[in-house]
């Protein structure tokens, strides 16, 4: 004959809480801890808690102080390639962070280039702070 839950009464026992050994259903069982729900409520809850302000070594920030000055640098070199290095006229390849695109203008069409850079740029640092916004998001929750 089969064992009656005992936490409900109403359905056969299948499982044995391994705390207090008592034989229960699979309504009023935890698979996942091998517990009977008695038990699982008495278990202590861990409190997860978040820093609320976040440091970084001294390492790490003259490592990103060096690639923001390195960056900048490189584009202070685009555009003097772009403006100032030939009469004629200039370009650059844009290669960060999207496919490598090739820019150049000619004396009658100096116009379009630095609006298109600074499109670029600006949905360059949209997609970034974009990214930069999720993961924290994602952390927080």
């Amino acid at each position: 004959m089969a064992k009656i839950c005992e936490i409900c009464g109403q359905r056969p026992a299948r499982y044995v809480c391994k705390e207090c050994g008592s034989s229960v259903c699979e309504q009023c069982f935890i698979p996942e801890r091998w517990l009977c729900i008695n038990c699982y409520r008495n278990l202590p809850r861990e409190i997860v808690t978040f820093p609320k302000e976040t440091t970084f070594s001294l390492p790490f920030k003259l490592f990103l102080a060096g690639f923001v000055l390195v960056f900048i640098g490189t584009l202070i070199l685009m555009l003097a390639s772009l403006f100032g290095a030939f009469p004629q006229g200039g370009g650059f390849i844009w290669i960060f962070p999207l496919p490598p695109i090739a820019f150049g203008t000619a004396q009658d069409k100096t116009f379009l280039i630095p609006l298109l850079m600074t499109t670029l740029l600006v949905l360059t640092f949209l997609l970034l702070f974009f990214l930069f916004t999720r993961r924290i998001e994602r952390r927080a929750s």
